[in-house]
């Protein structure tokens, strides 16, 4: 019977997700890996890059070096980043305002780029600045297979990063910053009047989620971090490579239901023990 569940739970994986994409499910106490494939494989993180520039701006708050309410100003640099996806953006121009914790909400509900470069300039002067913080942050995480080149993830040779090393990054955005881990579970945010819902229907549709972010260019394919708590325990999930955004909400969900099976059943089915690709 065990032997039929891994072979369907295989194919679950092949059937959603590319044969090359990494996933990892993390319990947040222990650290335990409960379900894993490919999650040591370089890959490129596309827009789950925002939750790095995320971590370093909670760290600017924390350290009272911003405030939530503090406005910043887009830059021109901003306003050309703001035209590279012409569909989900702010359409912001040079000169414009927004508060931090706006910022912050756009940065991670809608993941808008613009949003990206006027934290990183608020806090680095510039970008490249920011990007040395953002790896120099990432070493000090352990995050040893990881290297940033920009705040936003849009694609550029040399910014990798592996499933395992997003898993560490998202419990420390927890562990480090409770206080603000709620942005992760907002749903909309209001700017210039206009309301502007999230894309990640895996916080829409998970019972328990609480967030984090979604990613996508053409090289990555779609990609998920995600988190879920049900009475007892809090489970990171890392999903990427998949062919849709579907796929990899769906595959997220299986992830995460296996996750929480495990640690309801006390480990009767020893999931943490499968790697997909063993499972045959």
């Amino acid at each position: 019977l065990f032997s039929s569940f891994k072979t369907w739970a295989y194919s679950q994986v092949l059937s959603t997700c590319s044969k090359d994409g990494a996933l990892i499910s993390v319990e947040e106490n222990s650290h335990q890996i409960l379900f894993e494939n490919n999650s040591q494989k370089l890959i490129y993180p596309a827009s789950l890059v925002k939750l790095m520039t995320a971590y370093l701006t909670f760290e600017a708050l924390q350290k009272n070096q911003l405030n939530l309410h503090k406005e910043l100003t887009f830059s021109s640099r901003a306003q050309e980043i703001s035209r590279i996806n012409k569909v989900n953006t702010l359409g912001i121009k040079e000169g414009d305002k927004i508060s931090v914790e706006k910022a912050l909400q756009a940065l991670i509900i809608k993941s808008f780029n613009e949003a990206s470069i006027v934290l990183a300039e608020a806090i680095a002067d510039n970008e490249w600045n920011f990007a040395r913080q953002m790896n120099k942050k990432a070493l000090e995480l352990g995050m040893i297979n990881t290297s940033f080149r920009n705040a936003s993830g849009l694609h550029e040779e040399g910014q990798y990063t592996t499933a395992s090393d997003l898993a560490r990054l998202a419990i420390h955005l927890k562990k480090d910053f409770p206080q603000f881990y709620y942005f992760f579970a907002m749903k909309e945010f209001v700017y210039n009047g206009k309301i502007i819902k999230t894309h990640n229907r895996f916080l829409i549709e998970y019972d328990g989620a609480e967030g984090m972010k979604t990613g996508y260019t053409n090289v990555s394919g779609y990609n998920l971090v995600s988190s879920a708590k049900n009475a007892q325990k809090r489970i990171f999930a890392v999903v990427t490579g998949c062919s849709s955004s579907r796929k990899r909400d769906d595959l997220s969900k299986f992830l995460l239901d296996l996750s929480f099976l495990e640690e309801q059943e006390n480990n009767n089915f020893n999931f943490k023990k499968i790697s997909v690709k063993s499972a045959n």
